[in-house]
């Protein structure tokens, strides 16, 4: 098959119940209900529910060895958790993975505040890019998260860009790593970037 014959193919797909947003838009305590009847991963973005492109097995590859590293390495006052999101109104982002402060961690939990974020890590995939470099890194700042590290795909190699808040606002970088990530914040980090292999 050419590529040409791949684009005149119809683009199939199955159908997913959108809701409709209530005046001023839904928020993170519309959460649970929403779960219920959105058969997909969502987010919530200036109050409406926007669907989630699914991740590649790279992506999913990436967050499992930070993940796995960070959590070897967190002093105990922090929780590091992937699949939660943060409450930043009517706009509810679910990033990659999230450090956050252990006392506001339950069984139950689905939302964070911001202010008990650390640090908050997007893995970019070829559907992010604008996403992961330009709107998530601006909703952050905006919220005050100290920390925030992008991840790319380099040759299958994991690269990670750090960043911190500065005191006006917006976040300066601080170091670009690829094969281990050293930084001193939110509390010192060391790590080695394994091979991603499958």
């Amino acid at each position: 098959m050419t590529a040409a014959q791949h684009h005149d193919e119809p683009i199939r797909g199955h159908m997913v119940l959108v809701p409709t947003p209530p005046k001023g838009g839904f928020t993170a305590r519309d959460l649970p209900r929403l779960m219920e009847v959105v058969d997909a991963r969502f987010e919530l973005l200036d109050g409406e529910v926007v669907m989630m492109a699914p991740s590649t097995h790279w992506h999913n590859e990436v967050i499992d060895i930070l993940k796995f590293a960070l959590r070897a390495i967190a002093p105990t006052e922090v929780v590091v958790a992937t699949e939660q999101v943060i409450d930043l109104g009517s706009t509810v982002p679910e990033p990659d993975l999230l450090i956050v402060s252990r006392e506001a961690v339950s069984a139950d939990s689905l939302s964070f505040p911001p202010d008990v974020v650390h640090l908050v890590v997007e893995v970019m995939s070829p559907g992010t890019k604008t996403k992961d470099r330009v709107l998530r890194p601006a909703q952050y700042a905006e919220a005050g998260i100290h920390c925030f590290w992008r991840v790319e795909n380099e040759s299958n190699a994991i690269v990670v860009y750090t960043f911190e808040l500065l005191p006006e606002g917006g976040y300066a970088p601080t170091g670009v790593f690829r094969t281990r990530v050293k930084v001193d914040r939110p509390f010192p980090i060391d790590i080695e970037l394994s091979e991603v292999t499958w």
